[in-house]
């Protein structure tokens, strides 16, 4: 069994890992270096007590998905192997950016515009995926990453680890053992859910969730595997985003209903449909005008007066303008954080954005609006860990128990003001 992996370590003698980004049942991820060539990477790791035969070769199953796709809209798969001290692991293009889960706990409901536009580029990136023999199978905001390249901001699917090689794949079931039951139901179609043949018309389903979640900020059926099977059972039919949202097209509704139809057959047939379908509305001959660009990851603007701060303000149930003023420049990064309560307690965390303000973190766990914490991270550029005042802004609960939170840093030593206005810059 291979052991835990640390920053610092070296993987297959190339990849340096310098921090841990994210961490899931299979394993870690981590920012690298190749050694040799200076790039940097990210580095998917399965070691230590997660190490176990089905894990290994679920991350090998993964790699196999990705190499069988080279699209834009799909992250790409650089290396792939097994080391001796470290076990499977995986290199991956590193995005700079957030998931489109991270965007909807800090923004709750995106606008129209902007979810037509993710949307369609999800719809181009599965098209060019299931004409390769490949079903993604835990399609989510979660693994919808929107990677900043240069000025435009371009959507990437990832996480390939229980995807379908073919239709009908002899190995799916049992390499995914109960993930088929366990993964995330609110977002699995009803023929996943009921243990049924599933094509890629279940990524379409996967894809109507997501686009109402981002458009309503909750998905259409909530809660643990039995909750979600019994409101299906008990539905004549989803429900509409309308009926939830205010503003939403009639048009917009009947896509979304088509895309969530119970039966495969009922949906549409496959990505490039329910993405004509999108194009077709009105709405989306607006959103596109304007060069297709996203602004889902905010950018800078005219500065607020001081003690005005956006950041500051706890966030309403209004969609946000793509671009929001602030008084802090943020941009995109991705790194473990511990917040340290003064009751004691510890909660662990990932942030998805900074500034020299602060930084948005997501959490499993509350921590009071208000309340007084230190925070350890690691630093961009430097990689140095570091453990700082700071202040909690505001903070809200999220569905299925995620909560989010605004972090303002107080007494910023002027080291790490320079190392994060270098960071910023970069951006």
């Amino acid at each position: 069994m291979s052991r835990e992996s640390l920053p610092g370590d070296l993987v297959d003698r190339r990849y340096r890992l310098r921090r841990e980004i994210a961490r899931g049942g299979m394993g870690a991820v981590y920012e690298s270096e190749h050694v040799t060539t200076g790039r940097i990477v990210a580095v998917k790791l399965v070691s230590g007590a997660n190490a176990t035969q089905a894990v290994e070769d679920r991350l090998e199953r993964e790699a196999s998905a990705i190499r069988a796709i080279r699209h834009r809209g799909v992250v790409e798969l650089i290396d792939a192997g097994t080391c001796l001290e470290h076990g499977t692991f995986m290199v991956l293009e590193m995005l700079l950016g957030r998931t489109l889960d991270g965007i909807i706990a800090a923004r709750r409901r995106l606008p129209l515009d902007e979810v037509i536009r993710v949307a369609l580029q999800v719809c181009d990136a599965l098209a060019y995926v299931h004409a390769r023999g490949v079903i993604h199978r835990d399609l989510k905001p979660s693994n919808v990453f929107v990677a900043r390249e240069g000025n435009r901001e371009v959507i990437k699917l990832f996480d390939f680890g229980i995807a379908a090689l073919e239709k009908n794949d002899p190995n799916a079931r049992k390499l995914t053992g109960s993930a088929d039951l366990i993964g995330t139901p609110e977002y699995m179609a009803p023929e996943q859910l009921f243990g049924e043949a599933t094509d890629h018309r279940a990524d379409l389903y996967a894809v109507g969730v997501t686009l109402f979640e981002c458009i309503t900020g909750d998905v259409p059926y909530g809660g643990t595997y039995p909750q979600v099977l019994m409101k299906l059972a008990q539905e004549k039919g989803p429900p509409r985003p309308s009926s939830r949202c205010e503003n939403v097209p009639s048009e917009l509704d009947a896509v979304l209903e088509q895309a969530l139809a119970r039966s495969p057959e009922n949906r549409f047939q496959n990505a490039t449909a329910l993405r004509d379908a999108l194009a077709s509305l009105e709405l989306a001959k607006s959103a596109t005008s304007h060069h297709g660009a996203t602004r889902l990851l905010g950018g800078s603007g005219p500065s607020l007066p001081p003690g005005l701060d956006e950041r500051a303000r706890e966030p309403d149930d209004t969609p946000p303008i793509p671009l929001v003023r602030r008084l802090f420049e943020r941009v995109p990064y991705v790194t473990i954080v511990k917040i340290m309560v003064s009751d004691g307690s510890v909660v662990i965390g990932r942030s998805e954005d900074m500034s020299l303000g602060g930084m948005l973190v997501r959490s499993a766990l509350a921590v009071p609006q208000g309340a007084e914490v230190r925070v350890s991270f690691t630093l961009p550029v430097t990689n140095e860990t570091v453990e700082l005042d700071a202040t909690v802004r505001w903070a809200r609960g999220g569905r299925g128990g995620e909560h989010a939170l605004g972090l303002q840093f107080t007494n910023l030593p002027l080291e790490i003001r320079r190392v994060i206005t270098s960071y910023v810059h970069a951006v």
